[in-house]
């Protein structure tokens, strides 16, 4: 391989992953200089970015801007949608911010407030003071999203010091909207990591210090249109619920 010209082996290169970009620069000299190519790192750049976008300064090769979109997600949609790449395939990730989702009494100051918290992607986060009825609910486009991919939607959430009410499973739902009610794909989740319930997900905690449950999966095709619908609630047992910060909604590529 180490006899090919340096333009082929790029192209070889630009059919691979990112992942085996950074792995193949370690075989030889020709193969890192290849694997700094911006006609490799194109091919992990997304083809049509979202409206808005406005490329960072700062990051003159084309792999340096994929870095930069993996690891530090931009806001679009004034501040209410961040965007992002997956590091291994470079499938498009987004996160709606709270503001942008559909919280029943999210306004109402004697149920919800708003906060600022360090380490954020948005400028405000909802914390939960008080609901018996927990209804949240967020929408996407899906001709955002990366084509032929695997989709998971998640809640990104963490609790402040005086959590209660959920260590019952409660309802998560999402929905391609257009399609018949029984395309609905419905499950019960758990908020808590161990709420001795094996029916159910539970949450997982994040690297980042947040934790997540998964609400759904969805395949995004090719000329697919219309809005994926995300919610979690729980409004048939009337008991008081509390304590929970929601950091949004986040849509990623399934591993």
């Amino acid at each position: 391989m180490n006899t090919l010209p340096q333009d082929c082996i790029a192209k070889i290169l630009s059919l691979t992953s990112p992942r085996d970009v950074c792995r193949s620069s370690a075989v030889s000299t020709i193969f890192r200089s290849a694997s700094e190519s911006d006609d490799v790192w194109n091919h992990f750049l997304p083809s049509d970015f979202p409206d808005g976008f406005v490329a960072p300064q700062g990051f003159p090769t084309r792999k340096q801007l994929f870095f930069s979109l993996v690891e530090n997600p931009l806001l679009l949609h004034d501040s209410q949608l961040s965007f992002s790449l997956e590091r291994t395939s470079g499938k498009k990730c987004y996160m709606i911010a709270p503001r942008a989702l559909s919280i029943v009494w999210g306004n109402d100051h004697r149920y919800w407030q708003w906060i600022s918290l360090p380490n954020t992607r948005f400028t405000q986060v909802a914390e939960l003071i008080m609901v018996w009825w927990f209804d949240i609910t967020g929408k996407i486009n899906i001709t955002l999203l990366s084509d032929d991919t695997l989709y998971g939607a998640y809640l990104v959430f963490k609790w402040n010091d005086d959590p209660y009410g959920f260590r019952q499973p409660i309802e998560a739902s999402l929905v391609l909207d257009g399609t018949e009610t029984d395309d609905v794909q419905s499950s019960m989740v758990s908020l808590m990591q161990n709420p001795g319930n094996e029916e159910s997900r539970c949450a997982e905690l994040r690297g980042d210090g947040w934790f997540e449950i998964e609400l759904g999966q969805f395949f995004k095709r090719r000329g697919d249109m219309g809005e994926i619908k995300m919610s979690l609630k729980e409004t048939k047992r009337p008991y008081e619920k509390k304590g929970l910060i929601l950091h949004g909604i986040e849509i990623r590529p399934m591993p």
